[in-house]
């Protein structure tokens, strides 16, 4: 998690138990750990990172940034999710995250 993250649960936990911030804390890493659409679709088509952003005319490090969940995917250009998606062989949606 990022200072800025864990900054900002301050507020609302600061006088709740520890074991509160913990139990919060692991549930934001474990969903952090699991693969986003974006890699999940890209690692089905075989393809990897650079090789997509070949395919799609997406920065390789836009790619990069988006699995790690470092840029949110949900905010990307229409273009950008378009040309993954006309890449991957799937819908826009299917890029999303909930």
């Amino acid at each position: 998690a990022t200072y800025d993250e864990i900054r900002s649960m301050y507020w609302p936990l600061h006088e709740a138990p520890e074991s509160k911030f913990v139990a919060i804390f692991d549930e934001m890493r474990t969903e952090r750990a699991k693969a986003t659409n974006l890699r999940t679709l890209r690692e089905a088509a075989g393809l990897s990172q650079s090789q997509l952003a070949k395919a799609s005319g997406v920065g390789v490090r836009s790619i990069q940034l988006y699995e790690q969940r470092q840029k949110d995917i949900n905010k990307a250009q229409g273009i950008a999710l378009y040309r993954l998606s006309r890449a991957l062989r799937c819908t826009m949606e299917q890029l999303l995250e909930r």
